[in-house]
């Protein structure tokens, strides 16, 4: 009990004597409140993407892809597996008794956007069930596409990044020519392609395959029937995996690269930033010699003097974080941003603010750990000289 009060006292008086060094503590919370800003911006644009994936994600849903393919984008199915699937059971059928599933051929074309830089846009192809299951796809402008014709619809958020993408443009692919005949809006999930006909797909490139089939249940517990049909069947070649593992499985790669830049700069910054608290805590040991003296001269031992030194650091950081995570929420939280070819909003989460919270406390402990060791080790005849 009496180290847990000679604790408390330090950690009080070290807390109470905060605003004698406000230049020293100032250079802590602004260095540490700078980090955790930029880490907490970096993390909210894997956030905002990874929240994408899983916009419009239901549980009654499935992707067929190809046997030992990890995402739909290196998958490459039979022209005739829609057909090889419709009858498995499990499957919901429309009012028309028409199995609720599609095909889909994923492609992708150069373009420029209107800060003249290059991109990337997604060609997604479907057969005629697309439409009843993305129900919320809305033409917004022109018509729907027509199959058999070389016609497609761009979403908004494409023709608004994209020059020459928009209702009456054409659009070279392969050295073929489509026209863009409607706009739609729609999910978020769908806001970065643009929709054509897989038949007419297929006609114009015989060598293409398609990528994936989606399937809707009558009930998300059909899916280990249907998954077991599918896989069980020894002409197929193929594998199901839910509708958020397909999501997922696309994003897995460009989320990983962000996470990385991200705890990279924020590694970089953070050893910048516990130098700051190194050279600011030592400043204020220093600034504290003759009290740590005669603590130590009345009997307070080296543990509460080593506490309250790293109890300093602590207490400025966590102020500090929530400052730099709440001035990026204010900025950038909801902010639509292009990373990656995707569009998307970013996302500041309070999971990302406990993470700013751990990132601060590491530097305070990384920063604060050899100036609380010097203020333990300070021979006490010599900080009682100290003026």
């Amino acid at each position: 009990m009496r180290a847990l009060r000679h604790i408390w006292l330090l950690t009080v008086t070290a807390v109470c004597s905060i605003p004698e060094r406000l230049g020293t503590s100032s250079v802590i919370v602004i260095s540490i409140t700078t980090v955790t800003a930029v880490l907490v911006a970096m993390l909210a644009l894997g956030q905002g993407l990874q929240e994408l994936s899983r916009s419009g994600v239901r549980a009654d849903q499935a992707v067929v892809v190809s046997a030992g393919a990890q995402s739909p984008l290196q998958s490459s199915l039979p022209k005739t597996i829609v057909e090889s699937i419709a009858d498995k059971p499990g499957i919901k059928r429309n009012a028309e008794g028409k199995p609720e599933m599609f095909g889909a051929i994923f492609m992708y074309i150069n373009a420029i956007n209107h800060d003249n830089r290059r991109g990337s846009v997604s060609m997604y192809f479907v057969t005629p069930g697309f439409w009843d299951v993305n129900r919320d796809v809305r033409i917004i402008e022109g018509r729907n596409f027509q199959p058999g014709l070389r016609e497609i619809i761009v979403s908004d958020v494409i023709r608004k990044r994209f020059r020459d993408m928009d209702v009456g443009n054409e659009v070279r692919m392969r050295d073929t020519t489509w026209k863009i005949v409607g706009a739609y809006q729609s999910s978020r999930s769908l806001q970065n392609s643009v929709i054509g006909d897989a038949a007419t797909t297929l006609s114009a490139f015989p060598q293409s395959t398609y990528n994936s089939v989606s399937i809707i249940f009558e009930t998300p517990a059909a899916y280990a029937t249907f998954k077991k049909a599918v896989t069980d069947d020894p002409t197929l070649e193929a594998n199901v995996m839910t509708q958020l593992q397909s999501s997922e499985s696309i994003i897995k790669p460009r989320l990983k690269l962000l996470d990385f830049i991200s705890y990279f700069l924020g590694s970089l910054m953070g050893l910048g930033a516990a130098c700051g608290a190194l050279a600011s805590l030592y400043a204020s040991v220093d600034a504290r010699t003759h009290e740590i003296g005669t603590l130590r001269a009345i009997g307070f031992s080296t543990f509460p003097v080593v506490f309250s030194v790293l109890a300093e650091g602590i207490l400025l950081a966590i102020p500090a974080a929530l400052l730099g995570a709440g001035i990026v929420w204010y900025l950038f939280n909801g902010h639509v941003v292009v990373a990656q070819q995707i569009t998307f909003p970013m996302a500041v989460t309070p999971h990302l603010a406990l993470i700013s919270i751990v990132w601060s406390l590491g530097i305070a402990l990384v920063g604060g750990i050899l100036p609380a060791i010097r203020a333990a080790r300070l021979p006490v005849a010599l900080a009682l000289k100290a003026s």
